[in-house]
């Protein structure tokens, strides 16, 4: 309920109820015809004075109630016929404005589901300052997310419609992240229909349906059930390894991270072997694994491994020492 409509509320209920409580003191009615006096003259509904005729006091307490209560009545009507004008005609501007913002983007992330996976999801992303545009069916969900600085859609992203309003022919990843495993295969198939070069990783609650979701067309698949579990017995069984893989993977602090670099055909390393370039001692950073996907990954590459253009280089260090090795890269 808007603050206006709220104040008008409580002004109109103080005036009866004080207006009631002077019939009762000073003009000995009862309560009732009190509260049926205040009741008629607040509305202006006219009847004849309870108890009348009535003196010139009682008759200025009255002219008084009358005033307050319509007064009253007049701004609780204008406040709520505002709210509905605004909730009709805001709302549908405000989805227009949101579509606009959402035509306007390209190569962004699509991310489907609002829930707790979503919204840690979006927390990821937007530290990366990705781009990223929230589906989700429920009106509260879609509320939060744009309060979180997203561009958001309500709608069941289930249907090709609401995709396509999302821009799936323009995005480059798609994350069908909602509570149920029939839903993301669904998303994962339409959205692989409609954008065959769209990448899909995809949430799996139950552990058979990873399978399904790679046969639907999903390029990678995530069920936070059973990294979570394997997270657990990781912290159980090697509490050191696992606070090194904590920061890696989480993010929960800066001082490491993995990245992908891309070999330039024109970079120093282009053609050179690993131990040439001595990349240890002059970018700190560590090479966790090279390869040229959609191939198998080499992880741990060999001292004699040769850079060629074009491959993909996994690094882990700080930023700093990314910086440098992207830089021999690029």
């Amino acid at each position: 309920m808007p603050a206006g409509l709220r104040v008008g509320l409580v002004v109109l209920v103080g005036v009866m109820v004080v207006g009631s409580i002077g019939y009762v003191v000073f003009f000995d009615l009862s309560a009732v015809d009190a509260m049926y006096m205040s009741l008629i003259t607040a509305t202006t509904v006219g009847f004849s004075e309870i108890g009348g005729p009535y003196g010139p006091a009682a008759r200025v307490w009255t002219a008084a109630i009358l005033i307050l209560g319509m007064g009253a009545a007049l701004y609780s009507a204008f406040s709520g016929l505002e709210y509905a004008i605004e909730a009709l005609v805001g709302g549908r501007r405000a989805k227009r404005q949101m579509s606009s913002k959402i035509e306007r983007v390209s190569d962004h992330i699509i991310l489907c589901g609002f829930g707790r996976v979503g919204r840690t999801t979006y927390r990821v992303l937007e530290r990366e300052s990705a781009e990223v545009v929230v589906v989700d069916v429920n009106h509260e969900k879609v509320e939060n997310a744009t309060l979180s600085g997203a561009l958001a859609i309500e709608g069941n992203a289930t249907h090709d419609d609401v995709l396509e309003a999302a821009g799936i022919g323009r995005a480059r990843v798609v994350i069908p992240a909602v509570a149920t495993d029939t839903d993301n295969l669904v998303i994962t198939l339409s959205a692989k229909a409609r954008n065959p070069d769209v990448l899909v990783v995809a949430r799996a609650i139950d552990e058979e349906t990873e399978s399904k979701l790679f046969r639907a067309g999903a390029d990678r698949v995530v069920a936070p059930q059973l990294v979570g579990g394997e997270r657990l017995a990781t912290l159980a069984l090697n509490p050191n390894l696992a606070e090194f893989i904590d920061l890696v993977v989480s993010g929960r602090t800066v001082e490491f991270r993995v990245e992908e670099i891309i070999v330039a055909e024109d970079s120093e390393i282009a053609g050179r072997s690993l131990r040439d370039i001595d990349l240890r001692n002059r970018a700190g950073a560590l090479v966790l694994a090279v390869g040229n996907l959609p191939d198998r990954l080499e992880l741990n590459p060999s001292p004699g491994h040769v850079f060629s253009p074009g491959q993909l280089v996994i690094g882990v260090g700080t930023e700093e020492q990314l910086d440098r090795l992207r830089a021999m890269a690029e």
